[in-house]
């Protein structure tokens, strides 16, 4: 029943509404098509707001704010206003042209009633008029000037105004063009006109400068709805500010012994910058620059604060670098040994230092196995534990270091003598026992045939050393007699008991006072010849060595002279062997060689050490000259001797240009200035004396030495052999030998004489073994011979 009668009334509703529009369609009622939005403006702009009615019947007219403006079409009072009106199409518009601040307002379009027709209002339209503020100096500015100096650490204020506008323009600080200030503070406060909706801007920026400040663009951004291009003011901060420091190390590894360079780098404004360095806050003493140098570093500098304080006229910097020396461990305390009653826990430390921290391992006596790791090793004490324990510390890169101690377990002593000891009647004798005893004795005993031995007599006195593992007691028995010669008991005691073993003292047998002199006599002879023979060998060395021969000694030469008063060449035994003396061969003893038999034979005898063998020396290799022409081709390179000695001057009447000296003879003339020295052949050894050609050619002059009475007749054709080198008739024969001597063109002698040597002369002084020469031009080819 209910929901028939709701239905009924639902139609009856419906009817009506039906009924109503359907009049309303007939009669045309008048009704907005077009009413007014809100509309937003820029100053200066025009704006048109819309109203459009349908079978309009009344008047039109257009509100500001409630307030009528008028029905003409042209506003009365309002000069920029005008109502654009279109009747056949019910336009009735609102057109403002400019648009000014004073149009932002509320505007309605109304439509009066007529013969019955309701009023109409349009809905309320805001018109809002954007007005921006002017890009100029006055308008929008900053309070400080650019560039604006500042100094770090001072809080600074920065005000930016932006002018007159509508709506209130928006402001933004920058920093280098990003959208902040680092540590900034803005603080921005709106500033409306009396009677106007124009409203004025300021921001303040609250900043205290840091380093980060410096030289950078702070800028003022006004931005307005309005403007397209924000306008901004821009100054430049210049910040003076302490040094800002940092260090550095050459070496990211310091090692023991190193030398370690730090490098103070620093930047401030002002840019006058002065350094210090300091060490664990000690000032270093010298010259202060960015850079520090450590020699040969330490262990103790490890940890150490280095640090380096720049200063400017601002302020101090101080940066600091914590050091990290490595070095090889080393203990800081020695470890000791340990004692301890069965079964007590002991505690072994290795109190070592190393940087990087040393890795630790123990060991147990002579084994090889870790038993542990650590500073530290804990044990109980027994029979098995006891003993010496290792400790090895290691770091890397460096050599290991390492410590023993020992662990003792806690008992009576235990007596060690030597068995037998040995003594002198009538001397101070020692007796020794050795005890074992942890902890050490409280008291030793000696007795001897169970009477014990009084310490404090005056016959008697007993020492005591300590030793790791015990002492060594030992009993000393001045001026002893037989009757102290015997067996004798040695007692330790201590806490944990007694031990007591026997030690016997023989009596040792003195030697005669006649065998210990002679004794002592003999080992003093044998060193006095020990010196002896010594000395001797040292004379007798010294007496073989000539400085000056060795300086002089033969050799080749690269200078020849035709201006020497001596005939010089190189001459060969016929095997090739070299007639110089060696090295080793010393005349310079020898100040009076004569010529005659006794003399040279006394000679030879004490010089056959000097012999030389005919096999001593290889044949000499010569190679060919590279001249066809030249016929010597066996021909030794001239030697000049000249360089070899210098002899004495000559008497005041020399004649150079004389073959013989008119002077008295040179006596007492050095033998290496004779000669008999110069000439390699008069010191041939004996061996090699043969008569043959002494330069071993068979197709050249063959002349041998004679003896002395032999004549002029050659040891060749009578095959006799030469008695003495030395004698007065062997050098007469060798120069009339070279007075004869002429040169073949196809001879292959090593040396070449171009001229008779009629001239040649020898001294009948047999002291005296210059052969004078002519000072004559010589051809080519002709050589010196030095006899």
């Amino acid at each position: 029943m209910n929901l028939v009668h709701f239905e009924a009334k639902w139609a009856e509703i419906l009817c009506l509404v039906c009924v109503s529009f359907l009049l309303t369609v007939v009669y045309g009622e008048q009704r907005f098509i077009q009413e007014p939005e809100n509309t937003t403006a820029k100053h200066g702009e025009s704006v048109i707001l819309s109203c459009k009615v349908a079978d309009r019947r009344g008047t039109v007219q257009w509100t500001k704010d409630g307030f009528g403006l008028g029905t003409d079409e042209e506003l009365q009072g309002f000069s920029r206003y005008r109502m654009e009106v279109d009747d056949s199409d019910g336009v009735y518009n609102l057109h403002i042209q400019p648009v000014l601040v004073e149009d932002d307002a509320v505007y309605q379009c109304q439509v009066g009633g007529a013969e019955g027709e309701r009023h109409l209002k349009s809905a309320s339209a805001k018109l809002t008029v954007h007005f921006p503020p002017k890009d100029s100096d006055d308008q929008v500015y900053l309070d400080k000037l650019s560039p604006m100096e500042t100094t770090a650490g001072s809080p600074v204020r920065i005000t930016c105004e932006a002018g007159l506008s509508t709506p209130a323009s928006t402001i933004k600080w920058l920093m280098d063009g990003k959208d902040s200030v680092p540590g900034s503070q803005v603080n921005t406060t709106k500033l409306p006109q009396h009677d106007s909706i124009l409203v004025a801007v300021k921001s303040r920026l609250d900043l205290t400068p840091e380093r980060k400040h410096h030289e950078a663009n702070i800028s003022c951004q006004v931005s307005h709805k309005s403007l397209e291009v924000p306008i901004i003011r821009t100054l430049v901060m210049l910040v003076k500010y302490p040094p800002e420091v940092k260090i550095s190390v050459d070496s990211a590894k310091i090692k023991e012994n190193d030398d370690v360079k730090f490098t103070c780098n620093a930047e401030g404004n002002p840019p006058e910058l002065r350094y210090r360095w300091e060490v664990n806050d000690v000032g270093v003493v010298g010259d202060q620059t960015t850079q520090y140098i450590m020699n040969r570093i330490q262990r103790e500098s490890n940890g150490a604060r280095v640090a380096c304080l720049v200063s400017n006229s601002i302020g101090t910097t101080k940066a600091e670098h914590t050091l990290s020396v490595e070095y090889a461990p080393r203990f800081k305390k020695e470890p000791t040994d340990i004692d301890e009653d069965e079964g007590k826990s002991v505690t072994l430390t290795c109190d070592i230092d190393g940087n990087p921290p040393p890795e630790i391992v123990w060991l147990h006596q002579e084994g090889k196995k870790v038993i542990n790791l650590g500073a530290k090793l804990t044990l109980t004490v027994s029979p098995d534990t006891v003993g010496i324990y290792h400790c090895r510390a290691g770091v890397t890169g460096f050599p290991e270091e390492s410590r023993s101690m020992r662990v003792y377990m806690r008992g009576a002593p235990q007596v060690t003598p030597i068995e037998e000891q040995f003594g002198l009647e009538g001397d101070t004798v020692e007796v020794e026992c050795n005890i074992q005893s942890i902890p050490r004795p409280s008291e030793v005993v000696w007795s001897k045939n169970r009477h014990k031995i009084d310490p404090n007599e005056s016959r008697y006195n007993v020492l005591q050393e300590t030793t790791p593992s015990g002492v060594k007691n030992t009993l000393i028995i001045y001026d002893a007699r037989p009757d102290d010669f015997g067996v004798y008991n040695c007692t330790a005691k201590n806490g944990y008991g007694s031990h007591t073993s026997e030690i016997e003292l023989k009596r040792q047998q003195s030697l005669p006072l006649v065998t210990t002199l002679v004794a002592i006599i003999g080992g003093i002879v044998f060193l006095i010849v020990v010196v002896l023979i010594i000395v001797l060998f040292k004379k007798k060395g010294k007496g073989y060595k000539d400085s000056g021969l060795e300086k002089h000694s033969m050799r080749s030469s690269d200078r020849s002279s035709t201006h020497d008063s001596v005939l010089k060449v190189d001459t060969r035994t016929a095997t090739g062997s070299d007639l110089s003396p060696s090295e080793d061969d010393d005349y310079s003893s020898h100040d009076d060689w004569d010529t005659n038999e006794s003399t040279v034979a006394n000679a030879r005898r004490h010089h056959d050490h000097f012999r030389y063998s005919a096999g001593d020396f290889s044949e000499p290799m010569f190679s060919p000259k590279e001249n066809a022409n030249n016929n010597s081709g066996g021909y030794v390179q001239y030697v000049d001797y000249s360089r070899d000695y210098n002899p004495p001057p000559p008497p005041l009447n020399y004649n150079r240009n004389s073959s013989c000296s008119t002077g008295p003879p040179l006596n007492n003339v050095d033998p290496r200035y004779s000669a008999a020295y110069g000439n390699p052949y008069l010191r041939v050894p004996s061996s090699a004396r043969s008569a043959q050609n002494i330069y071993g050619s068979t197709g050249g002059i063959e002349y041998g030495i004679m003896p002395p009475g032999a004549g002029t007749t050659h040891s060749s054709d009578t095959g006799s052999t030469p008695q003495n080198l030395y004698a007065v008739g062997a050098l007469q024969n060798l120069n009339n030998n070279l007075n004869n001597m002429t040169v073949s063109s196809n001879s292959n002698t090593y040396g070449h004489i171009g001229q008779s040597r009629n001239n040649l002369r020898s001294s009948a002084n047999t002291n005296n073994h210059y052969i004078m020469v002519p000072q004559t031009d010589s051809r080519h080819g002709v050589h010196g011979t030095h006899i």
